[in-house]
């Protein structure tokens, strides 16, 4: 991929990966290739945790390859299907803290 050019993304704390497009990350980042792959992301995680407020913690984030970057796997049908997961375990990680979390007044700790 180095002739070709490419951002790389994640969602939160998830695994990173390179998404190829030609244009600037901003270009990118109002793109339809990036909002498809933020909506899959998203409904995805919606469809397991409806009542969730996961945005802040699934923020994506796109970042400019430099040439120490190590090489990311190629965002595709199998490795969204990757990301979908690991963005709903993130989710669901977050829902489990909280519940400890808001019962630890009441518990004998």
């Amino acid at each position: 991929m180095k002739d070709s050019k490419f951002y790389i993304v994640s969602f939160g704390d998830s695994d990173k990966y390179s998404v190829p497009f030609d244009g600037s990350k901003e270009e990118f980042e109002h793109s339809s290739e990036f909002k498809h792959i933020k909506d899959a992301v998203y409904d995805y995680v919606k469809s397991k945790f409806p009542e969730a407020k996961f945005e802040d913690l699934l923020a994506p984030k796109v970042e400019v390859p430099t040439e120490r970057d190590e090489v990311y796997s190629v965002l595709d049908a199998d490795t969204l299907g990757k990301l979908k997961h690991d963005a709903a375990r993130q989710v669901e990680v977050k829902m489990g803290d909280t519940s400890l979390n808001s019962d630890a007044p009441y518990s004998n700790i």
